[in-house]
């Protein structure tokens, strides 16, 4: 995977000013990448929160060692440089430099040039470290900064601060003048000093002064009302907000339902290709579902033994886990309704695929994801993270994407696709309704294969 990743980034690396002059029609490539670098680098820096890890977390391993805290931290923050990130500006801009700039600069500017590009990705490095350690990594940060940016990209497309303009002028002087690179060279120094000094002050916590461990307790009383399978929903809404992964995952989650913006806005879409916005409609109402399904029993692998001793029957374990995936379906759902502003065929959509997510999907979610379950590291990221996929998780999606074309495409060959639509939230609810029959065969698989899925989590 590594190889192939540096292959498509020298690839597009060296195809970019074709892909400028003759797929965008633009005269100026150098011109028109150098207004496009600043948002290059808001995407950059929203790739490495999601995929960065700060580098203090290894320094457990050294702290015995006869060397001074203040060696080791500088080790490991040198060491964090080594990052597909830091790696991949340089394959993606090179072939630019080279071919572009140099031609109008010469070797001197293609240097400038470049190393100021790389120098601001080392700053985005150790700025990404400090905002992640800061916040505690939280995604609110993230969600600001991207709302930041997003809001200077719509003043830039309607023309009222034009942020490409002031990206334009940045880096062409940085080819011009060697001054640029050495300011940016400057910064780039001053965050690795404050991080230095940041993390060196907090290597052993009780030598932070006025910092406290608080961990609001979250009892989600409403649901003690729903009994046992209420405190299992509980315990499992725990699990997810207090481990970084099924957070992720659970945030993640809400971002995607901007997905429809990609697509409900272009009438290539809409117009051209109706059948395609079924495809969206099943991931906006049910990412959930997909994201966290998949590992639905792997989250809890490390107590799955302890939930097997417990006085409660499977058929309980089963319904919280069937109710958690709903609630926050229909949630999606009532998020998703402002997509009416784009046509109310759009809610009609969603709402026939969220009885088809709630009445058929689930069941699929359900029964694959005791197809080999693996143990999960939960204080783990979940970008760039494979741990515990298996064969399920790559061959889950077909059947949840899939079967919602199994009911449409007669009613779209007879000249029927509003039947269609209709027909799926048909058939969901019909899955809604048999859900107790249907629960009950979930509940005996489990019960087939509950010894053997804990023994797989013994294993890892």
């Amino acid at each position: 995977m590594a190889i192939m990743m540096v292959g498509y980034t020298l690839a597009l690396g060296f195809g970019l000013n074709y892909l400028i002059t003759e797929g965008l029609n633009q005269p100026d490539s150098f011109t028109f990448l150098n207004m496009l670098l600043l948002y290059y680098f808001v995407m950059e820096f929203v790739m490495r929160y999601m995929i960065q890890n700060v580098p203090v977390l290894d320094i457990q391993p050294y702290l015995h060692l006869p060397l001074k805290r203040s060696r080791i931290m500088h080790f490991l923050l040198v060491k964090s440089l080594a990052h597909v990130m830091n790696i991949t500006v340089l394959l993606l801009f090179t072939p630019f430099a080279i071919t572009v700039v140099a031609g109008k600069f010469g070797a001197s500017g293609a240097f400038s040039w470049l190393f100021t590009i790389w120098l601001m990705s080392l700053c985005l490095h150790y700025t990404v470290i400090l905002f992640k350690k800061r916040l505690d990594d939280s995604i609110w940060g993230l969600l600001i900064f991207v709302l930041f940016f997003s809001g200077l990209a719509a003043a830039d497309y309607y023309q009222w601060f034009r942020l490409s303009d002031v990206s334009a002028a940045l880096f062409a002087a940085a080819a011009d003048h060697s001054f640029v690179l050495l300011i940016t060279a400057i910064v780039a120094g001053a965050l690795y000093l404050f991080n230095y000094q940041f993390f060196l002050q907090g290597v052993y916590y009780d030598e932070q002064p006025g910092q406290a461990v608080s961990r609001k307790a979250q009892d989600f009383a409403f649901l003690k009302g729903l009994g046992i399978m209420g405190d299992w929903i509980s315990v499992e809404l725990k699990l997810i907000f207090r481990n970084k992964r099924p957070r992720t995952v659970f945030y993640m989650s809400g971002l995607f339902l901007l997905y429809g913006l990609f697509f409900y806005t272009q009438k290539s879409y809409t117009e051209g290709m109706p059948s395609f916005l079924l495809f969206v409609g099943v991931f906006i109402t049910g990412i959930f579902m997909i994201n966290y399904g998949q590992f639905l029993f792997s989250w809890q692998a490390s107590h799955f033994d302890f939930i097997l001793t417990r006085p409660i029957s499977i058929r309980q374990y089963i319904e919280s886990k069937y109710w958690l995936l709903n609630s926050v379906t229909i949630l999606c759902f009532l998020f998703s309704i402002p997509y009416a502003y784009f046509g109310w065929n759009i809610v009609f959509n969603h709402a026939m695929l969220t009885l088809f997510n709630m009445g058929v999907n689930i069941f699929i979610v359900l029964n694959m994801a005791m197809w080999g379950p693996k143990k999960l590291n939960l204080t783990k990221g979940g970008s760039m993270n494979y741990e515990g996929v298996g064969a399920a998780q790559w061959v889950m999606g077909i059947p949840l994407l899939a079967s919602p074309y199994v009911i449409y495409l007669p009613f779209v060959i007879a000249g029927k696709p509003e039947w269609g639509v209709g027909a799926i939230g048909l058939v969901g609810l019909i899955g809604i309704v048999l859900r107790p029959y249907l629960l009950t065969l979930t509940t005996r698989r489990l019960e087939r294969l509950k010894y053997s899925i804990a023994e797989g989590f013994r294993k890892d």
